[in-house]
């Protein structure tokens, strides 16, 4: 059984065991609980989503639990720009969406 179907047949014998009543549970739990043991890799992945711009900075200091000021001081000692509301239409539109 290669590792995919082991994943997979896992998942699907947490749900059939009532332990989960889906997929998207235990992968919601199963991320949390990641999450929870390595938060570095939270930090990592609400950075890289603000600069790619697919997050707004509140929404990136919502999903780390800090204040707006804070998230600002994350981002400059990741070395990620900072950048303040929308500079095109099209970013306003994104983040309206993103909100």
């Amino acid at each position: 059984m290669s590792e995919t179907s082991t994943i997979h047949w896992e998942i699907d014998q947490l749900v059939k065991a009532r332990l989960f009543p889906d997929e998207q549970a235990v992968l919601r739990s199963a991320l949390r609980a990641l999450f929870q043991s390595r938060p570095d890799i939270r930090r990592q992945m609400v950075i890289r989503a603000y600069t790619a711009g697919e997050i707004s900075l509140g929404k990136a200091a919502e999903m780390l639990g800090v204040s707006h000021e804070e998230m600002k001081e994350i981002l400059s000692e990741s070395g990620a720009a900072i950048h303040l509301g929308p500079r095109t239409v099209d970013e306003l539109l994104q983040d309206a969406a993103n909100a």
